[in-house]
């Protein structure tokens, strides 16, 4: 909810008030609003979750703690770089269930037969973004491999934090 709907309901308030174009706020000068939002629910995602008593509450607030971070410095590159959010959102989702195949056991992932094919997929699915944010053009290759790359950080970032949360 804090993650996704909030940060949904405040674009599409945008887009109706008729203070951005498209969903896709391709000018940057218009982003500041949804990115505070997305900073500031998903710190209260990381209150909400650390003031909870349950299983795996660390290995969670790492994981909303790192979306923090990336979003934070998405926000800071894009006030002066565009860099594809897009890219980075997608790849951010596929490394966290990277981390989470590879180093946190008894998850769904582990019991399914086709694991392989779901992380293969999401490889397919970062590539395909990125090709189509470049194809479509609204981001230059750099801008979209930069995007890839920083999305990719959460994998690195939940590694560094491995002991801490219990894996």
């Amino acid at each position: 909810m804090f993650l996704s709907l909030v940060p949904l309901l405040y674009v599409g308030w945008m887009r109706l008030r008729g203070r951005i174009e498209s969903l896709e706020i391709r000018d940057r000068s218009k982003r500041t609003g949804p990115f505070l939002v997305v900073i500031g629910a998903s710190v209260m995602a990381f209150a909400a979750v650390w003031g909870m008593e349950i299983r795996g509450r660390r290995l969670i607030a790492a994981l909303v703690g790192c979306h923090v971070l990336n979003t934070s410095l998405l926000f800071l590159i894009t006030t002066w770089w565009k860099i594809s959010v897009h890219c980075a959102s997608v790849a951010g989702a596929v490394a966290t269930l990277t981390f989470a195949h590879h180093h946190v056991p008894g998850t769904v992932l582990d019991a399914s037969p086709v694991d392989g094919l779901l992380l293969g997929g999401g490889t397919v699915l970062v590539l395909a973004i990125l090709w189509a944010r470049v194809r479509s053009q609204a981001h230059t290759l750099g801008q979209a491999v930069a995007g890839t790359g920083l999305g990719l950080a959460p994998y690195v970032e939940l590694l560094a934090l491995a002991r801490w949360v219990g894996v």
